[in-house]
């Protein structure tokens, strides 16, 4: 399956952000603030319009503090579990959809299918429906 340009340009972004951070990998966090910095696209625009920037995604990641926990590599970026586990969700969405390629829309599905983590943490915060979002991606896709 092929990861697409702009989502490699995300965990690109995703991956960045670690040292600034201090962090050792990236969690579901990083990845949104990956398709934050991205700029355009459904996800861009579906997180924005949720209430979502790249600032508030900074300031909840500065807080919090990297774990101990091992990470895998995927292309070139550390992920850490959370991150790993959406990236698995967003590749089992885009055989659901038939597709030939991973997109950021995809990623950003596997991201809002969090039940607990950091991306489900970081939208707990700020009072974001997961779910709603999801089903909003999911049908501008179809």
């Amino acid at each position: 399956m092929e990861i697409t340009p702009r989502c490699r340009t995300a965990l690109s972004y995703a991956n960045e952000s670690l040292s600034r951070f201090e962090h050792q990998h990236a969690s579901s966090a990083h990845l949104v603030l990956g398709l934050l910095t991205l700029h355009g696209g459904v996800a861009d625009t579906v997180l924005r319009k949720a209430g979502l920037s790249v600032q508030s995604v900074e300031g909840y990641l500065s807080t919090r503090r990297s774990s101990a926990e091992q990470s895998t590599i995927q292309d070139g970026v550390a992920l850490g579990r959370s991150a790993l586990l959406a990236f698995e969700r967003a590749k089992a969405e885009t055989r659901a959809r038939q597709t030939t390629y991973l997109g950021i829309e995809h990623l950003l599905l596997g991201i809002l299918a969090e039940e607990s983590g950091e991306a489900a943490d970081l939208f707990a915060s700020v009072h974001i429906d997961r779910e709603k979002l999801w089903r909003i991606v999911a049908e501008e896709i179809q």
